[in-house]
């Protein structure tokens, strides 16, 4: 048995419990700007990156921008348009106010943990995208709603050191890239496929527990 399913059997005897993405995480907002402004005051050395439409990105100073529109926690960036997908971030950064982005503030929650398990949400949310018109999009609720699996936070973590070093390897590999993102997909999906039915009667039991007179 490895280090992470005796971790799981530890922890989460009964299941891991499955809750909505807006109960774990907080929202953030973007900025106002153009695209012609990005291109204007774009500096390849900015301290702060603008996220904009598919893989548009550019590099400003502080003081381009308004200081509560600069995001400085770890975050998940929801790239809804064009291209939809999720992209993790730790420096400072901002994006097109169309778009938005996820951190948590809760200590059971790793936030690149919750990249992960969004990552393997990207395929669902493009089919749901390109059925809403010619340009694919996706809104606000699609993501609040979606339900994740938080295991105990030391199951989070191995998961996220597992997952960083097949992402590392799979860098570095280029000649074997092909193969080895089916495998990294496969790993991925198998580290973040947890039982739903199991997880029911987990808070089936918490509930008993929390009902308990005092």
């Amino acid at each position: 048995m490895s280090h992470l399913e005796n971790l799981i059997t530890k922890l989460a005897p009964n299941g891991v419990k499955f809750v909505m993405l807006s109960d774990i995480a907080v929202r953030t907002k973007g900025t106002t700007i153009t695209a012609a402004q990005m291109k204007a005051l774009d500096k390849p050395n900015g301290p702060v990156k603008i996220f904009a439409g598919g893989k548009t990105v550019a590099y400003f100073d502080y003081a381009d921008l308004p200081e509560r529109d600069v995001n400085t926690f770890p975050s998940v960036v929801v790239k809804s348009r064009g291209v939809i997908e999720f992209e993790y971030y730790d420096k400072p950064f901002s994006h097109k106010n169309e778009m938005w982005a996820y951190h948590s503030e809760q200590e059971d929650v790793d936030i690149k943990y919750l990249y992960y398990v969004l990552k393997t949400k990207e395929d669902k949310l493009r089919e749901k995208a390109t059925s809403m018109g010619a340009f694919p999009q996706i809104s606000i609720p699609d993501t609040e709603n979606l339900r994740i699996p938080l295991p105990p936070l030391p199951v989070q973590r191995e998961i996220v050191e597992i997952l960083d070093k097949l992402t590392q390897l799979t860098a570095e590999l280029t000649a074997e890239l092909t193969a080895r993102k089916k495998q990294y997909e496969y790993y991925r999906n198998t580290l973040l496929k947890f039982d739903e039915k199991r997880e029911t009667l987990a808070q089936k039991d918490g509930d008993g527990e929390n009902n308990e007179p005092s």
